[in-house]
């Protein structure tokens, strides 16, 4: 229960900081910066070396790329249904598309199944971070430029400061580290969570006016129900995944929109406004949702 209050006030306070003049514009900036340079890092090297290694850490990773998959799908039909713009389509596969694992992800997971499993979401989340450089960022420059540049897409990812950790620690995972530094990962990587969720609240207007209802309410159905109903289906099918691997990796996917899926439509000139108000409402309605399916999964899996 601490841990559900925790995300409701993080987002209040977020929301409080938005309104306070003394408070930087751009104060989310400074915040991720910490989370991209030294929290996720520090999970990365706290929970890596306990990830027991078997083809069962392939479907946490490989479930994001469905995802997305299943985005372009709806994407797709969407637009023979509803005709739809060039950057509205790019909008909407983006929000659709990618999850927010670890900013809303990682507090949740733990909020529903305890720190122990954020090892099982870190997989999820470096699934995600990958089909945001690669697909994610390839497909906005498509629909933006029409074209899309390899190496930009190869060199985002190398120097990509949770890969690089997250390398680093598969690296060490067969040494025994000292006491202390355990204990300073612990330290270093236990801001994130309070970090996290006021840097997506901080990010988070419904000032703009607004009337893309349909596209909305479209984007937030696939992604919240469908996507995860989907990866439910597909794990049942192929994968005999343990069941904390099963549950966490569903749960991720039944993820809020991706916060950066909103910057990504921003700097390529998609339908920003369209991309802020799924990214805000979803992370809102994913409070609902995902307790939808914890209940679901603990009594059917």
């Amino acid at each position: 229960m601490a841990n559900f209050v925790l995300i409701l006030f993080c987002l209040a306070a977020g929301q409080f900081l938005r309104k306070i003049s003394d408070f930087p514009k751009d104060g989310h900036k400074a915040l991720n910066a910490y989370i991209i340079y030294v929290a996720l890092p520090a999970v990365a090297f706290r929970y890596v070396p306990q990830i027991p290694w078997s083809t069962a850490v392939i479907w946490p990773f490989a479930s994001q790329f469905a995802v997305f998959g299943i985005a372009l799908v709806a994407v797709w039909i969407f637009a023979k249904i509803k005709p739809i713009d060039t950057a509205t389509r790019g909008a909407l596969l983006l929000t659709m598309g990618l999850s927010n694992t670890s900013f809303v992800g990682f507090p949740l997971v733990e909020t529903w199944y305890g720190a122990e499993y954020i090892k099982i979401a870190l997989l999820c989340d470096q699934g995600a971070f990958f089909v945001l450089s690669i697909l994610g960022v390839g497909y906005a420059t498509y629909y933006a430029e029409g074209h899309v540049s390899v190496r930009y897409l190869i060199r985002r990812i190398l120097i990509f400061p949770p890969f690089i950790a997250f390398v680093g620690a598969i690296a060490v995972s067969g040494f025994s580290m000292p006491e202390w530094w355990s204990t300073l990962m612990e330290k270093l990587s236990a801001p994130l969570v309070p970090l996290a969720l006021i840097s997506v609240s901080l990010q988070i207007s419904f000032k703009e006016p607004f009337s893309r209802w349909s596209e909305l309410t479209t984007a937030l159905v696939i992604k919240l129900i469908f996507a995860p109903a989907i990866i439910w289906m597909i794990l049942t099918s192929f994968a005999a995944l343990p069941e904390m691997y099963f549950k966490v990796t569903v749960f991720e996917a039944a993820m809020a929109p991706m916060v950066t899926s909103y910057v990504i439509a921003s700097q390529f000139r998609l339908n920003s406004s369209l991309a802020g108000y799924i990214v805000g409402i979803g992370i809102l309605v994913s409070l609902v949702t995902t307790a939808g399916w914890y209940v679901l999964m603990e009594r059917y899996v």
